[in-house]
């Protein structure tokens, strides 16, 4: 905006603002209604009362459904990610502590960090500390995370924590499939298949 005679330095700060309150608060009170800014987006309808604001919030919307997975969705990407090459990979990729601490969590669901200590023959749980980092190090090198492989649930008493392990039921069930580990060998290498001799 410019005066008559071109003049922009002596412009009032605040004017502009000033008209637009002016022109919201007469559109009020002679009971006109300022509309919201509405689209829809997977068949729902959204309300924003500036431009910015709606296209914020639509952006929001999208980044939203790349994270969001439904649960059969998500079900169903992880039974298809467990393959029998990609569990055999992982189960002789791994070191041989780390095998055995995926043994003793079958073999025992819910079993506690002081029975992996003692069942694996460690020193201390910061000695099962590092069996636990050096397999999720490992599994994150074969394009696997850890909680794909094990959970571990804290609960506590008092002050007394207690660590339980337990295998995912996905990698649970691809083990079952290959009759992992009760027909493995004691290095948990995959059985040999002979064929029949003709």
């Amino acid at each position: 905006m410019t005066f008559r005679n071109g003049d922009t330095k002596n412009f009032p700060s605040g004017l502009l603002d000033n008209t637009l309150r002016y022109v919201y608060n007469t559109l009020r009170k002679v009971g006109c209604e300022l509309m919201a800014i509405e689209f829809k987006y997977k068949g729902t309808v959204w309300r924003a009362d500036t431009a910015e604001e709606a296209v914020a919030l639509r952006n929001e919307l999208v980044k939203a459904d790349k994270v969001f997975i439904p649960e059969h969705e998500a079900m169903d990407q992880s039974e298809e990610f467990w393959t029998p090459d990609r569990f055999m990979n992982v189960v002789q990729g791994t070191g041989e502590l780390q095998q055995k601490l995926l043994t003793a969590i079958h073999h025992k669901p819910g079993i506690t960090s002081k029975e992996l200590v003692q069942q694996l023959g460690l020193d201390s749980e910061v000695a099962l500390a590092g069996v636990i980092s050096g397999l999720s190090k490992q599994l994150t090198q074969m394009g696997v995370k850890p909680r794909q492989v094990f959970a571990i649930e804290v609960n506590w008493a008092g002050k007394t924590k207690t660590r339980r392990f337990l295998l995912d039921d996905f990698f649970l069930g691809a083990g079952m499939e290959q009759n992992w580990p009760d027909a493995w060998a004691k290095n948990t290498k995959a059985p040999s298949r002979r064929r029949k001799a003709k």
